[in-house]
């Protein structure tokens, strides 16, 4: 059935190409255009940085610092601090083909690797620092608000997952082993994998802007409307039309935000290939990105109120808070991380008695 579904989609999709070759042609190019202009620089350097430090061993060796709490916060044994370690510093899907490649090593029970699709798939901080604060929005500070909500959302999803199949759980192996190979190999290899890398991420995001952009432009929606179903299709070409809105920009750095952690089509369905040898459940997954997308927008909300400075420069109307509101905000927000801290650690007392 659902085969019959993406053929009958993949023929529509092919009909309009060949009735409206000129948007298809117009919305590939801006997509390829994008790719060049802002993809490309703020990725590509990434990928080759975060993939040496992969290979040398130094993604594993950080992750032992998260190791302490990821049973007690997570509930995944800690093997899985790989994956979350480098699903907030490479990038999607990094962290899901990670938690992938632990299950397959039985580094991971099926329900752990579930538990940490949920939380592991992140965007990279020079994604959100470089190509949406600095390149879209023309302000870095508006990148580390975003990356910073990005980040803790991710962590109180992690929290939430904890809860999915709580009984089941699979013993550590006791390392993750590390490739020893000279320099120049590791470069050459590093350099080959980051090539393929982007060359996926570039083509995934020209298929689904243009696909998107010749059915947005078929339909009677508004400019924000628009963007926003953009985001959710595919998010890169998504945010950069909600950055272009004439709304206020606070409203288009939440929009934005939400549209950075829910992901977007494009992201889930690499995940879903990746995923889909392993026989892993989506659902876990798919839920963690949409109460991702919801926490990440209202922290974003609560950060722009806190340091409203941060988009100043911009002067921005719309959404300035009275100082009582901005107050109230200011207590929502550090209420929330007292009780997060709170909750931490008596989850960690907890499993520590109870190892003990």
């Amino acid at each position: 059935m659902k085969k019959i579904i993406l053929n009958i989609f993949m023929i529509l999709i092919t009909v309009l190409m060949i009735f409206f070759p000129e948007r298809s042609i117009l919305y590939s190019k801006q997509a390829l255009s994008m790719c060049y202009e802002i993809i490309i620089p703020s990725l590509f350097p990434f990928f080759v940085c975060s993939g040496i430090l992969v290979y040398s061993g130094f993604a594993q060796s950080l992750s032992r610092f998260f190791r302490p709490v990821m049973k007690p916060l997570f509930n995944v044994n800690e093997n899985g601090a790989a994956a979350f370690v480098l699903g907030i510093i490479s990038g999607y899907p990094l962290g899901a083909v990670t938690a992938c490649q632990l299950y397959e090593g039985a580094y991971l029970s099926k329900s752990e690797a579930e538990r940490l699709l949920a939380f592991c798939n992140n965007s990279g901080p020079l994604f959100i620092l470089g190509a949406v604060g600095t390149a879209m929005y023309k302000n870095p500070k508006i990148g580390i608000i975003l990356y910073l909500s990005h980040i803790i959302s991710a962590i109180l999803v992690g929290i939430l997952a904890r809860f999915y199949e709580q009984g089941k759980f699979c013993a550590p192996k006791s390392s993750l082993g590390i490739i020893d190979e000279a320099p120049a190999q590791i470069f050459s290899n590093v350099l080959a994998n980051s090539i393929n890398s982007i060359l996926t991420v570039c083509g995934a995001i020209i298929f689904f802007f243009t696909v998107s952009g010749i059915l947005m432009s078929l339909l009677p929606l508004t400019p924000s409307l628009n963007a926003l179903i953009s985001a959710l299709l595919e998010f890169t070409g998504g945010i950069k039309k909600i950055s272009q809105l004439t709304l206020p920009l606070n409203l288009r750095i939440i929009a934005s935000s939400f549209a950075v952690g829910f992901a977007g089509l494009c992201v889930h369905i690499q995940v879903m290939s990746v995923t889909a040898r392993y026989g892993l459940s989506l659902k876990p997954y798919i839920f963690g990105k949409a109460v991702h997308g919801l926490f990440s927008a209202f922290f974003t909300y609560l950060f722009l109120q806190l340091f409203p400075e941060a988009v100043s420069v911009f002067k921005t109307s719309g959404m300035r808070l009275s100082g009582g509101f901005y107050f109230g905000s200011l207590y929502v927000i550090f209420s929330v991380f007292a009780i997060l801290l709170v909750y931490m650690a008596v989850l960690i007392s907890r499993y520590n008695k109870r190892d003990a």
